[in-house]
């Protein structure tokens, strides 16, 4: 019934690569700074990468809520244990403030690179705000593939549980 999703591989995978989509494009936007790279070049990229971020970081919390609201249902139809529901509730107090905050804070560091390059901020601003939110997506990245991997097993032990009937 709950079968194994290829999603939260699809999930992983987007979550490593955004990361690394993140990590080039502030480099590139410290090579920007030394001015070694034209800043329409990293402004471009910058703006693949967050968006690349924000969906992926979004398809990330809507699988939480979805997985979680599936498994509330079969737990309550089945009869089992409210333990195994209780676990994906584990998951998002875990991963829902990261899922929260990071993409807020890459959404800033994205929003004032544009201040930073008209120099109407300085450019310590931005570059900050681009490391804040680099380390941010890591720690996201972190959790969030050991969530997906916990979810995972947690869905296995729930399909093993069911009955035959369920289908």
């Amino acid at each position: 019934m709950l079968d194994r999703v290829p999603v939260a591989k699809i999930l992983g995978f987007l979550l490593l690569a955004s990361l690394a989509l993140l990590s080039w494009s502030a480099w590139q936007g410290f090579r920007t700074a030394s001015g070694a790279l034209d800043a329409g070049a990293h402004i471009r990229f910058a703006l693949f990468g967050i968006v690349v971020v924000l969906f992926t970081q979004t398809m990330t919390l809507f699988y939480f809520v979805g997985t979680g609201s599936r498994i509330k249902k079969v737990v309550r139809e089945y009869g089992l244990a409210t333990e195994l529901w209780a676990r994906t509730r584990a998951f998002k107090e875990r991963l829902f403030p990261w899922l929260t905050f990071t993409p807020l804070v890459t959404m800033l560091a994205f929003i004032l690179g544009g201040g930073a390059h008209t120099r109407v901020l300085p450019g310590w601003v931005h570059g900050g705000l681009a490391v804040a939110a680099l380390l941010m997506n890591a720690v996201t990245t972190l959790i969030g593939l050991r969530c997906l991997a916990d979810n995972v097993v947690l869905i296995d032990e729930i399909d093993a549980a069911l009955p035959e009937s369920a289908g």
